[in-house]
């Protein structure tokens, strides 16, 4: 399969979810989110009705609200609050953080439960749950990834970007444990376009990547390249 420059941006969630990020930032990103057409725009929540508003008119380019973000450690009752205040606001997809220390203490039940109340939330709403997978082992991975499997969740995304990136051991350890069942978000560590069309391959079909590097991934298509996905 050939994929355009198009296709590839279709994929890619934009963000500026660090602390630090600014208004500036959230301006950048949506700026190259009407440029390039992504998908999605990610800010957090503070400053969702400033993406909002520079949104207005669009309706091709979904807003997103992180839940729970970064640590997943809110209780249950916070983050059902903040994912109906992010729907308020107009959010079109939310990225929830799984509970990482419950998970890691295998308190399973609170973990699902944690998540099945977020979805019941958004209803037909898109939930990716955020595994977090650099703070957890390998069995924790596969654990949590059954979890999200089963929770209703629409996507389980790699990372929140914080903590480090994901690799392609990671990816082939969450697909070897849930294959198709669910579709599946990476973030953090798409550096590049090969990176991305590898993980592409892999089965990852959407990726949240900071503003900076999903420019210079769209800037690596000249005006009338495609990439052949095949092959990786």
């Amino acid at each position: 399969m050939n994929l355009t420059k198009v296709q590839v941006a279709r994929m890619i969630d934009i963000s500026a979810v660090k602390a630090e990020s600014t208004v500036e930032e959230v301006q950048t990103i949506v700026k190259a989110a009407k440029k390039h057409h992504f998908i999605c725009v990610f800010v957090l929540p503070s400053f969702t009705p400033v993406a909002k508003e520079l949104l207005k008119g669009e309706t091709e380019i979904f807003l997103g609200g992180a839940v729970g973000f970064p640590s997943g450690a809110t209780t249950t009752t916070s983050k059902v609050f903040e994912a109906e205040e992010l729907l308020e606001m107009g959010c079109n997809e939310l990225d929830v953080v799984i509970n990482i220390g419950k998970l890691k203490s295998r308190l399973y039940q609170d973990v699902i439960t944690d998540i099945e109340k977020v979805v019941e939330v958004a209803g037909i709403i898109p939930v990716k749950v955020i595994l977090e997978v650099n703070l957890l082992t390998d069995a924790e991975i596969q654990d949590g990834a059954k979890i999200i499997r089963d929770s209703g969740a629409e996507f389980i995304k790699t990372g929140t970007g914080w903590t480090g990136a994901t690799t392609f051991e990671h990816i082939r350890l969450i697909k070897k444990t849930v294959g198709d069942s669910i579709r599946l978000k990476a973030a953090g560590g798409v550096s590049n376009l090969d990176v991305l069309l590898k993980m592409y391959q892999m089965g990852v079909s959407r990726f949240g990547i900071g503003h900076k590097t999903a420019i210079n991934i769209m800037n690596e298509f000249s005006k009338d390249t495609t990439f052949k996905a095949s092959g990786y």
